[in-house]
């Protein structure tokens, strides 16, 4: 019965994942830290002109760092959920043969949706 909650939780974590674009904010997330890491030394660049562009890239930054936890707090909420049900379900998934199976399932379905995706 565990290992098919595992294959559920894992299937819908994957899609909660895909649908709510966690790799789009995490790349968003990278770039506007690399424009920051150009912009601050640069000497070129006014303390003004700094302050303004620092200031907005602080607001994306907050943003996806925002949503990105919302979208993990997501995928965690459904472990407890489903542990809510089925008790001993935490206890089963963080374990070894748990974590074994999260991971064969995860990449199964992966596949799976990429070879009928096309």
């Amino acid at each position: 019965m565990f290992h098919f909650l595992i294959l559920l939780v894992c299937i819908l974590s994957i899609e909660i994942f895909i649908r709510l674009k966690f790799l789009y904010f995490l790349d968003l997330l990278c770039k506007v830290a690399i424009k920051v890491i150009h912009v601050i030394p640069a000497s070129n660049i006014s303390d003004h002109w700094k302050e303004r562009v620092i200031s907005k890239y602080a607001l994306i930054i907050l943003k996806c760092s925002i949503q990105m936890l919302l979208v993990l707090l997501l995928i965690i909420s459904l472990f407890f959920i489903v542990d809510y049900i089925k008790n001993d379900f935490l206890k089963f998934s963080l374990s070894l043969v748990g974590i074994i199976n999260s991971i064969c399932f995860a990449f199964g379905y992966l596949y799976l949706r990429k070879f009928f995706a096309k």
